[in-house]
């Protein structure tokens, strides 16, 4: 069976809610690897659901402040600062 995009887009969607790969794919009658393959061109689905959870909690944590608190979070939001960790290398 060939994969469509769309069917990779389904499987993709099961495995970031928690369903594993190996059941989607038997699932679809094809095999683990192949939509490992598929998936390994992006973020992973176990990644997505990590940064969604972070997600959930950062907004839990915002609700917490005050107004004041919330305005400067998000001027820190606007300017949009990459983490050390994904700055490109500055050219020499």
């Amino acid at each position: 069976m060939k994969i469509t995009f769309l069917d990779i887009e389904r499987a993709y969607k099961r495995a970031v809610y928690g369903e594993s790969v190996r059941s989607i794919a038997i699932g679809m009658g094809v095999t683990e690897g192949a939509l490992r393959y598929h998936f390994s061109k992006g973020l992973q689905p176990k990644e997505l659901r990590g940064l969604a959870f972070e997600l959930f909690h950062a907004e839990q944590l915002l609700e917490n402040l005050d107004e004041a608190e919330r305005r400067q979070c998000k001027a820190l939001a606007a300017k949009k600062v990459q983490p050390k960790a994904l700055r490109q290398p500055q050219a020499k």
